[in-house]
């Protein structure tokens, strides 16, 4: 039986939380940053057009960082990319505003965002493979959803900071200029992110995989993870399909959703803020409650459930979601969360699981950056684009997307009922 650290747990936890302020920041306070960095005439999608652009250095980040993991060790690159995260977020408390520079100012923020989008991309993957590789096996399910409950907890604290912050300008305690002050507080969490990653011991599976082995060169595990993803080609797939749901779905409920009671339903900015922050409330702590249970009951079924609820509530969630009361709002957004804490739990241990440990951080974390790429990207512009057109479009993206998820993983039991029945037999 493998003990895990306390430390390894709370620091894979924490770190994910610190690097996801930094990074939900940018989604959250899109109204200024809009205002602020972009032409007079530009519309709150263009921001979002700007992050879809900076979206294609995701993959290419995700590629290389999982590969540097894979060779050089996870502990190394979550260290890195907390660094980076905490210093470009910070930096655009500072920067001068469009009025002031002109069109410099976009291609500053652009050139930061870009640098922060590389870093990131291999963030997500190489914490998970740290902590479920750091116990044993029949409790990868509780254990790696430390790291979603970590990146939900920074996306509330972003969602509660974001309301005081809020607040505190509307009352005028802090100048119009104030939200700036969210982002120069990365720089804080940065320095204490990053001490905490560096004094994390390495995975214990990562070093008696390579404990007798030498080192494999960067080129090495590019090719051996090209070969994987050509053999795996329905796993590779399946993997696509689950991360650009989950990732649409956190876009869409806990980024996109209080933008559209604000621009839609005209609920103020703060009630807005105080809606999601219970959300995710809630969330993040059903996240390690699903993560245990899935380790008694299996992982797709879990995901199975939470997908099946989603695409039953969506339709009628973003409908309440443009025309209803405070409360009715409050209600239908935080019950959202039961099916969302599902999915975030289990989706990454199960396809942190699929690949073999040796290329498990270059492979899986190219493939999450692609799909995020659609799902981060993409979903929320066609949201934005698409929203004054048809209320409830954003719901129907998730139906789509469910049902797509639904059918893969129907197809990913059965053929690993077929393959363990043909094992059994060839035992016997």
């Amino acid at each position: 039986m493998v003990i895990v650290s306390k430390k390894t747990i709370i620091g894979g936890a924490i770190g994910n939380a610190l690097e996801m302020y930094d990074y939900v920041m940018w989604g959250l306070f899109s109204v200024y940053l809009s205002k602020e960095f972009l032409p007079p005439q530009s519309k709150l999608s263009d921001i979002f057009f700007l992050f879809l652009i900076t979206y294609i250095l995701r993959p290419i980040g995700g590629l290389v960082g999982g590969i540097l993991a894979d060779q050089v060790g996870r502990k190394n690159i979550l260290t890195l990319s907390i660094f980076l995260m905490g210093i470009c977020t910070s930096i655009v408390g500072i920067f001068p505003s469009y009025g002031s520079i002109g069109v410099i100012s976009f291609f500053l923020l652009l050139f930061i965002r870009l640098i922060q989008v590389f870093a990131v991309g291999s963030e997500y993957i190489s914490s998970i493979a740290l902590l479920i590789e750091s116990c044993d096996k029949n409790e990868r399910g509780f254990f790696g959803s430390w790291a979603a409950f970590g990146v939900n907890a920074g996306v509330l604290v972003s969602s509660l900071f974001g309301s005081l912050i809020l607040y505190l300008i509307d009352i005028k305690v802090l100048p119009d200029w104030g939200w700036r002050l969210a982002f120069i507080l990365a720089l804080v969490t940065m320095l204490i992110g990053f001490w905490i990653r560096n004094s994390l011991p390495e995975s214990l599976e990562f070093i008696t995989e390579n404990a007798r082995k030498e080192k494999k060169t960067f080129f090495e595990v590019l090719h051996e993870a090209l070969n994987v993803f050509k053999s795996q080609s329905f796993d590779t797939l399946l993997v696509f399909s689950l991360v650009c749901f989950g990732v649409s779905t956190t876009i869409l409920i806990f980024v996109y959703a209080p933008i559209h009671m604000t621009t839609v339903n005209h609920i103020h900015n703060t009630q807005s803020f105080t809606i999601n922050s219970s959300s995710l409330a809630l969330l993040t702590l059903l996240i390690p409650l699903f993560g245990f249970i899935s380790d008694y009951f299996g992982r797709t079924k879990l995901i199975l459930m939470g997908s099946i609820t989603l695409i039953l509530l969506s339709l009628p969630y973003f409908n309440l979601l443009s025309s209803g009361t405070f409360y009715q709002v409050l209600l239908s957004h935080t019950l959202m969360a039961i099916p969302c804490a599902s999915l975030f739990a289990v989706t990454p241990v199960l396809i942190t699981e699929i690949f073999p440990l040796s290329i498990r951080c270059s492979i899986t974390n190219l493939i999450y950056s692609l799909a995020a790429c659609i799902g981060g990207g993409i979903t929320p512009l066609i949201a934005f684009r698409l929203e004054h057109y048809i209320n409830y479009f954003p719901g129907l993206i998730l139906v789509i997307l469910g049902a797509i998820n639904i059918l893969l993983l129907q197809i990913y039991v059965k053929r690993n009922n077929q393959l363990s029945s043909t094992l059994t037999l060839v035992k016997e």
